[in-house]
């Protein structure tokens, strides 16, 4: 009975060891995919950018402003910086989504780890309980037969 419950301890701890490997696997796809998303949005909004700032420009000449001078700059300046700050935001933010997912399944991979542990720290005290009762029984057995 002692040696089922102490293979049972292995196998529960491998099971969440492996349990902690394969989330692991799946948090750092996460990761990934968040990496890949945020760079398609920053992407976007690049291009949506650029097409306002266009359109900037050609309302600024379509009204007479003399461009590439004065206000008109100004204005286009203040478009392109704010652009590079939603950008640059889209990125962080999908840089810490990332790492985010990257984190917990750090998390589940040492989860994994401490339960292949305790399965064998388990096991290990079954067996050792097993085999201290089965000395007690022999022992007893021998000095009650002489």
């Amino acid at each position: 009975m002692e040696a089922m419950q102490a293979a049972g301890n292995i196998v529960q701890g491998v099971a969440g060891y492996e349990a902690g490997k394969y989330n692991q696997a799946v948090a750092n796809t996460e990761a990934i995919e968040q990496e890949r998303a945020g760079a398609a949005e920053e992407a976007r909004v690049r291009e949506a950018a650029r097409v306002a700032i266009g359109a900037q420009l050609a309302a600024q000449g379509a009204n007479g402003f003399a461009m590439g001078t004065g206000s008109a700059v100004d204005a286009l300046m203040q478009s392109q910086v704010n652009a590079a700050l939603d950008a640059m935001t889209v990125r962080r933010d999908a840089a810490a989504r990332a790492r985010s997912a990257r984190t917990a399944g750090a998390i589940a991979r040492a989860q994994g780890d401490n339960a292949l542990v305790a399965g064998m720290m388990g096991a290990a005290a079954r067996v050792t309980d097993w085999a201290s009762s089965r000395s007690s029984v022999t022992a007893g057995t021998t000095r009650g037969g002489r």
